[in-house]
């Protein structure tokens, strides 16, 4: 997707046929990976990459029922 934004994924979940809730997006990006599809009812898997562009960091700590965050791909599998 060339576009992260809230209506961007809820075109790609109505496509997909699916509810948000249903939803995972796995990412490196907190501003454009996760925090669009938490908003919509979303999960979001958190990935860190040792560089972030100036533009998508954001200045405060996710606290959400469904963000979680993990230091290796291999930590995923326990939320599937």
């Amino acid at each position: 997707m060339s576009n992260k934004k809230e209506h961007d994924y809820l075109k790609l979940i109505h496509h997909l046929d699916i509810q948000t809730n249903e939803f995972l997006m796995i990412g490196n990006s907190l501003k454009s990976d996760i925090l669009p599809v938490l908003a919509i009812g979303g999960h979001g898997i958190h990935v860190p990459f040792h560089t972030t562009w100036a533009h998508e960091q954001i200045s405060h700590q996710i606290i959400h029922e469904n963000f979680r965050e993990v230091n290796e791909m291999l930590e995923i599998l326990d939320f599937l």
